[in-house]
C-alpha cells in the first residue's frame, strides 16, 4: 500500500511550511497506518456495485451480497455500474451508507436504474424513492444534474486514458455540476472511472488528526495532496488500486474507532504517533 519504507526514507527532506505537503517521516507514518489497517481488516472491495454482483468471483459471499468485491479491482465493468456509483457517491452526502443502500434499493425496485430513466421520473416520485438518504429535496435536484452530466460525458470518460493529466482535465468540469463538491467528485472519478485522485472525507480527518498527521485547519486539497504523495505507486493502475483500498480502509477504521461511544484508547494506530 504505497511506496516501501526504504523508498520513503531515501527521499530528500521536504519543507513543511503552512502551504506545503508532508515530509518523508510523516509520509512513512501514513503508509504504516494504512498497512496496519490492511493487516487488520483485509481487502475492502470498494465501491459497492450491486448491479454487477453476478460477475464477482464469489457473488454469494458475505461482503459480495452487499455489492463489495474484495480483491477485485476491475469493477465497475458496465455503464449501469458506473451510474450506480455516481448515485451512491451523491446520495451518501451527510448520511450513513445504510440509508444510501435503502435509497438505491428503492431506485432499483422502481426500475430507475439509468440516468435516462431518472430524468424521465417525476420529481415528486424521485424524492419519495430517495427519502431514506435524507435531504431528498436537494438530492433529487443534484441527481438530475449528475444524470445530465453522465449522459453527456460517460461514453467519453470511460474511454479516457487513466492518467493524472486527464484527471485534471475532467475534475473541474465535474466540480461545476450542481451538488458536486470535491469529495463527491473524487469518489466518482476514482471509483467509477479509475482515475488517480484520492478521496478525502470526514473519516480521513478524524483518523489522521488524532495521529497528528492532519492539522485542524487543513483544507481539502492540502490533505489530498499529502496522501497522494505518501501513497502513490509507480504505475497509474497500481496507484488507483492503492488509493481505492486506502480510502476504504480509513472508513472502516473510523467506523470502528471514531464512532460515537468508541473508546479512543483502543485505537491500535495510536502507537504510531
Amino acid at each position: 500500500m504505497g511506496p516501501s519504507f526504504a523508498a520513503l526514507k531515501a527521499r530528500e527532506p521536504m519543507p513543511q511550511g503552512p502551504g506545503d505537503y508532508l515530509g518523508p517521516t510523516s509520509e512513512l507514518r501514513i503508509v504504516a497506518a494504512i498497512e496496519r489497517m490492511a493487516e487488520t481488516y483485509g481487502p475492502q472491495g470498494w465501491w459497492p456495485v450491486q448491479c454487477e454482483r453476478k460477475h464477482f468471483a464469489n457473488p454469494q459471499g458475505p461482503y459480495e451480497m452487499d455489492g463489495y468485491h474484495p480483491g477485485e479491482f476491475e469493477f465497475p465493468r458496465t455503464r449501469q455500474g458506473r451510474w450506480e456509483i455516481c448515485c451512491g457517491a451523491l446520495l451518501t452526502q451527510n448520511t450513513a451508507w445504510t440509508n444510501v443502500r435503502k435509497a438505491l434499493l428503492g431506485l432499483h425496485e422502481r426500475r430507475i436504474t439509468t440516468p435516462e430513466q431518472l430524468l424521465s421520473t417525476h420529481v415528486q416520485t424521485l424524492r419519495s424513492v430517495i427519502r431514506p438518504a435524507g435531504y431528498f429535496n436537494q438530492k433529487s435536484g443534484y441527481l438530475r444534474a449528475v444524470a445530465e452530466w453522465f449522459v453527456s460525458n460517460d461514453s467519453k470518460l470511460c474511454r479516457t486514458e487513466r492518467s493524472r493529466a486527464h484527471l485534471e482535465n475532467w475534475r473541474p468540469e465535474l466540480l461545476g455540476v450542481r451538488g458536486i463538491g470535491p469529495e463527491t467528485a473524487d469518489s466518482i472519478l476514482l471509483y467509477a472511472y479509475a482515475l488517480p485522485t484520492f478521496v478525502v472525507d470526514a473519516y480521513t480527518r478524524r483518523v489522521f488528526e488524532r495521529l497528528a498527521l492532519v492539522g485542524p485547519g487543513w483544507n481539502y486539497e492540502r490533505i489530498r495532496g499529502s496522501f497522494e504523495a505518501a501513497l502513490g505507486r509507480e504505475s497509474v493502475d497500481a496507484t488507483v488500486q492503492s488509493w481505492q483500498e486506502a480510502h476504504a480502509l480509513i472508513v472502516e477504521h473510523a467506523k470502528r474507532h471514531h464512532a460515537r461511544g468508541a473508546d479512543p484508547k483502543k485505537d491500535f494506530l495510536l502507537d504510531l504517533t
